[in-house]
């Protein structure tokens, strides 16, 4: 009984090895856009439970830098993603985070103690070639109070909430999770 017990529980079960390593690590940047040369820089750890579903962890920094004159104020973010691959390497994903409209989490500056940080949601949509990796993404980021200041001497800047959602291209690589070989 125990012998058809074992057979029926391993019929039962999908077994299939996985072909690609468990751990990786991205490095992406924004592609250039109204906002900075470099709109973003991003590194995601992540862990891949089969071929087909990855999870992940994001740090990333928005507007970094920007184009001489520009009035964008970065933006930093926090947050845990969910990709699954689809036909080939494609994959679909989305992520909830936390978004700071200051870029930095600890707030130790009394002039900016007013600002907060806002939750928002990305999906994404991306390709993984190799290690090379080409990714959408759009952050949907509720407003914020943002500290508004004026380069005119005499003026005193205020708070004000501003919406800092965002539309993000990314290319960059990733370093494990690729495909493993038999030898």
């Amino acid at each position: 009984m125990k012998k058809l017990l074992f057979i029926a529980m391993l019929a039962a079960t999908n077994v299939h090895a996985q072909q690609y390593r468990k751990f990786l690590v991205a490095v992406q940047l924004g592609l250039p856009n109204s906002h900075g040369f470099i709109s973003s820089f991003t590194i995601e750890p992540g862990y891949r439970f089969s071929d087909k579903m990855q999870i992940g962890f994001r740090m990333e920094t928005q507007n970094m830098m920007p184009y001489t004159g520009s009035n964008s104020m970065p933006v930093s973010s926090m947050g845990l993603n969910a990709h699954y691959y689809l036909y080939k390497r494609a994959f679909v994903g989305a992520g909830v985070g936390l978004f700071n409209p200051s870029n930095n989490f600890i707030m130790n500056s009394t002039e900016h103690q007013n600002q907060r940080n806002g939750v928002g949601l990305y999906p994404r949509l991306g390709y993984d070639l190799g290690h090379f990796r080409l990714m959408v993404e759009y952050n949907f980021v509720q407003p914020m109070k943002d500290y508004i200041s004026y380069p005119m001497p005499g003026y005193v800047g205020h708070y004000e909430n501003v919406n800092k959602s965002y539309l993000s291209l990314k290319v960059g690589f990733f370093i494990g999770g690729g495909r493993k070989y038999v030898k």
